[in-house]
């Protein structure tokens, strides 16, 4: 697969990039369909991004690392922690996200493990990003998850 990425947010704590060639409709993935790149359709209400999230903060990433110790999971090689690649789904109809963090990567894009970064029972390391559906407008909601939305879909009014 070839990743056209876009940078859609950033700041001092991380950064957001978005594969914007292989965007598709959530049903497409649940039926396992997939239409061809050669005819055009319109944007479904319900689509599945894939994206890049890197965390800047060494604060953080040692937070993170210090979170899989704890729960048991491999910490080795993160000290060249790159990214986590997974999939940010949104739902136009019902104004709603959810994110699906899937594997983490080092500086040479080799996987160091499958991703835990929105796990643990404390809050997510990554404020306002949520694993279970949840309403884009809402106050707590991450800005660089509005603006992804925003980048797809034009805002409804109210929106922000």
């Amino acid at each position: 697969m070839m990743w056209t990425w876009k940078l859609i947010y950033e700041d001092e704590t991380f950064n957001l990039y978005c594969d914007i060639d292989n965007v598709v409709g959530s049903e497409e993935i649940d039926e396992g369909i997939f239409g061809s790149f050669d005819c055009y359709r319109p944007l479904p209400e319900k689509i599945a991004l894939w994206v890049s999230i890197g965390i800047k903060s060494k604060g953080i990433l040692m937070d993170y690392v210090e979170r899989r110790k704890k729960s048991g999971l491999s910490s080795e090689g993160y000290k060249e922690y790159s990214h986590t690649l997974g999939l940010i789904e949104l739902d136009a109809a019902n104004n709603l996200y959810r994110v699906i963090p899937a594997v983490d990567l080092d500086e040479k894009d080799q996987q160091l493990g499958a991703s835990s970064l929105l796990e643990g029972k404390k809050a997510s390391l990554l404020k306002g990003f949520k694993s279970d559906w949840s309403k884009i407008g809402s106050p707590g909601t991450n800005k660089a998850v509005k603006l992804l939305y925003n980048f797809f879909y034009r805002p409804s009014v109210g929106d922000s």
